[in-house]
């Protein structure tokens, strides 16, 4: 079980960075964090998550602005999904 089960992260490094923490049901271990190579769903350009594996907590730092998708997966062998919206603002000035 993720908590929460998705970020919404206003801006990119580290100062707004976000954690996230997994849970297994009467199971204990590491738990990897892993993202499609390429594609819609990958967050290679979106966000970063350090450690890659652990027990956590897991940091979640956003890139650019985007959506994408992590997937945790247990050493049970059951995974979830992460979703992640990376929003950024720019101020402009004449």
């Amino acid at each position: 079980m993720l908590s929460p089960t998705s970020l919404s992260i206003l801006g990119t490094g580290n100062v707004n960075a976000l954690t996230f923490g997994a849970t297994q049901s009467n199971a204990s271990g590491n738990f990897t964090v892993t993202t499609a190579a390429s594609g819609s769903t990958s967050c290679s350009a979106v966000a970063t998550v350090s450690p890659t594996s652990g027990t956590g907590p897991f940091t979640v730092t956003g890139l650019a602005a985007g959506t994408c998708s992590f997937t945790v997966s247990g050493d049970s062998g059951i995974s979830a999904p992460l979703s992640v919206t990376v929003t950024t603002v720019s101020v402009g000035g004449s």
